[in-house]
């Protein structure tokens, strides 16, 4: 079974080029005084202030925290405004989303455990008494299920509507018959698990509900052996462990708490670590963990719109920008040869904007090549004024979309639909207030730009042959392997190890693992030692991930592939613990022990690879020439290649079959 989905190719392709910043020692010091005394110091701050205000407990079970919030919260702390104060709101947001978003996984993951635990693993006993029925019986409603999983969950819904259209009044009829056509499109269960926890969730039948019970605690099988109610307990205790282990985590996350670039509160802490006795555990728990932080010594940076920005050129043609806010402090842009087209495009951006402002036919800013700035200092090493030891670097976040005609040609359509939906709207209503009005007013002048485009090269459109299909599976050794299928003939035209897409760049894969064991190796004597460790990762694995990706493009570009498709993620530790076990039992046959032993050897060799980084540097790049990513679950038989292939195949036929319904 497989599943599948394609990426929007109208989305926003963004891309991120660095340069550093150069301009004169005084301006360099303001900038570090702005960023380390003004700016850090309110994120921190604000950070603090957050989790102590009243209505956090309540974000903190939703599971969201809104910038309206966050910025009546800093006004309370400072009146002043403008963009680096804009920017101090934007990144406590989206540190308080990260934070929420990994407790509400821990959440989630513990109801599922619990729910599992009160509902599906009851013994056969227990579900002979809940459904009035004998075994067979059960057995015999689990097998029919399990012959049309999705087809029994369609009757159900149908049922359940039906049910609920008669009870309800004529008012709410529409609304109800609105929401299975959502759920079966968007929301729809992928995999058998899902299908059957969702016919569990929403059957009123008491012989489905045991049924679906008796099939998700047996594995999704129909077992005639008799119950072993050792193995049951065993179960429970397990997932009581998992359940209290997730409790636990979820009482000890640590709040963000930002970056003490000064040391005062480390310094504090080791202080009370040295002359003082902590409280309880809990205390203590967080004096070590303050101490054990990783140490920033840089500020955080701020965050710019494109139009924040002026660019210009001087009588060297060296490129220069300068902020809103901040226009006596000029910065020259440093980069190499290769990324200087960038730059130049930015500037051609700026100018043509500009122009056309004294133009009745006037540019919008939506179409500008470059989004968003981020002005930050990057570590320096050696001793002295931090401004002198750091440099000043500035990120540009553009979208790679509008680099050519075409392309920009299709964002500008998709925003003037997008603006003419907004107006349409806004007039069925007649009873605009007059800051609704005003808005109106702002989405026709947008509309109205938005029938001009900036000049810009062209670029043919990508074509690619429907019936070849480029598969691409992962495994925790050969990291990567590539298949070219053709869908016709269901034979593979080329097939790529991860060696022979790498090439002569393969010995930085290596380099890379050398890495890995040599950083866990440094934890584990600082762990030993207990003392501080604050080992980085590299960015190699990053840079490695990107050759791939480009190379897997590359290969799809030159044999004109319609997709590129990739193994849900869901699915790789399941490979990984298959590809490891069956390993062991290989070089041990025979020696549980001895297996169990090689495989934790194994683990501590052979690291976890950033799989979904990979994922979305491929999908980036085939994002450029529109080849679409579709998503299937790869299997854990044959060779690698063959793997590719089947993934490949099993996707398109899940999407003829998704086409077919």
């Amino acid at each position: 079974m497989s599943s599948n989905h394609k990426e929007k190719v109208s989305s926003p392709i963004l891309r991120t080029i660095r340069c550093h910043l150069e301009s004169s020692e005084d301006v360099l010091r303001k900038v570090w005084e702005e960023m380390s005394q003004i700016n850090t110091p309110l994120i921190v701050q604000l950070l603090k202030s957050i989790s102590e205000q009243p209505e956090f407990e309540v974000n903190k079970e939703n599971g969201k925290i809104t910038k309206k919030e966050i910025t009546g919260l800093r006004r309370t702390l400072t009146k002043d405004s403008g963009r680096p104060y804009s920017s101090v709101d934007n990144l406590v947001k989206e540190i308080y989303s990260s934070w929420l978003t990994l407790y509400q996984k821990r959440k989630k993951q513990k109801e599922g455990k619990e729910y599992f635990l009160n509902n599906i693993l009851k013994s056969d006993a227990e579900l002979l008494e809940i459904s009035n029925c004998d075994l067979q019986t059960i057995r015999c409603k689990a097998q029919e299920i399990l012959s049309h999983p999705k087809d029994f969950l369609e009757e159900i819904k149908i049922k359940n509507i039906n049910k609920t259209q008669t009870q309800s009044k004529n008012k709410n009829t529409k609304k109800q018959n609105n929401i299975p056509k959502e759920d079966t499109n968007k929301n729809s269960p992928k995999t058998l698990d899902e299908i059957l926890y969702e016919i569990h969730k929403t059957t009123q039948d008491v012989l489905t509900r045991c049924a679906v019970s008796y099939l998700l605690k047996n594995s999704n099988k129909v077992s005639e052996l008799e119950e072993d109610i050792k193995k049951l307990e065993k179960r429970r205790t397990e997932k009581e462990v998992q359940i209290r282990r997730l409790e636990k985590q979820m009482q000890a996350t640590r709040l963000p708490n930002g970056r003490d670039i000064t040391g005062e509160i480390y310094n504090e802490v080791f202080d009370n670590l040295i002359n003082q006795v902590p409280k309880d555990n809990e205390e203590y728990k967080n004096w070590i963990d303050n101490v054990s932080k990783k140490i920033f010594n840089l500020p955080y940076p701020i965050n710019y719109e494109y139009d924040d920005l002026t660019w210009y050129k001087n009588d060297k043609r060296q490129i220069f920008i300068y902020f809103n806010g901040w226009g006596d402090r000029h910065f020259k842009i440093c980069c190499n040869k290769r990324q200087r087209h960038f730059f130049e495009r930015f500037l051609e951006d700026y100018k043509a904007f500009k122009e056309s402002q004294k133009r009745q036919e006037k540019l919008s800013g939506s179409l500008f090549t470059l989004r968003s700035v981020k002005l930050l200092w990057q570590q320096g090493e050696g001793k002295g004024e931090p401004w002198k030891v750091h440099k000043l670097a500035l990120h540009c976040t553009y979208d790679a979309r509008l680099w050519t005609a075409e392309g920009t040609e299709e964002a500008r359509k998709q925003k003037a639909e997008n603006r003419q939906k907004q107006i349409n709207q806004a007039e069925d209503n007649e009873n605009l207030d007059e800051q609704q009005k005003k808005q109106l007013k702002k989405k026709k002048s947008s509309l109205y730009r938005l029938n001009n485009s900036f000049p810009r090269p062209s670029k043919p459109i990508y074509q690619g042959q429907s019936n070849i299909i480029v598969g691409v599976s992962f495994h925790p050794v050969e990291l990567v392997t590539l298949a070219v299928v053709d869908i016709n003939t269901k034979e593979i035209i080329l097939s790529k190890t991860v060696k022979q897409l790498l090439g002569d760049s393969f010995y930085l894969l290596s380099r890379r693992r050398r890495q890995q064991v040599h950083f866990r190796k440094e934890r584990e004597q600082a762990q030993k030692k207990d003392s501080l460790c604050n080992i980085g990762e590299s960015q190699l694995g990053e840079y490695v991930d990107k050759l791939l990706a480009k190379k897997i493009v590359e290969v799809a570009k030159q044999y004109q592939a319609s997709c590129i498709v990739l193994p849900i993620l869901k699915n790789i530790r399941e490979i990984r613990v298959s590809v490891i076990q069956a390993k062991a039992e290989t070089k041990i046959p025979g020696d549980v022990n001895a297996q169990k032993q090689y495989v934790k050897e194994y683990n501590r060799q052979i690291h976890d690879w950033s799989y979904n980084r990979l994922q979305e540097f491929i999908k980036s790049k085939a994002a450029e020439l529109k080849i679409s990513i579709e998503f299937g679950i790869q299997p854990s038989y044959d060779a690698l290649q063959e793997q590719a292939r089947d993934l490949a195949l099993s996707a398109y036929q899940c999407r003829i079959n998704t086409i077919d319904r």
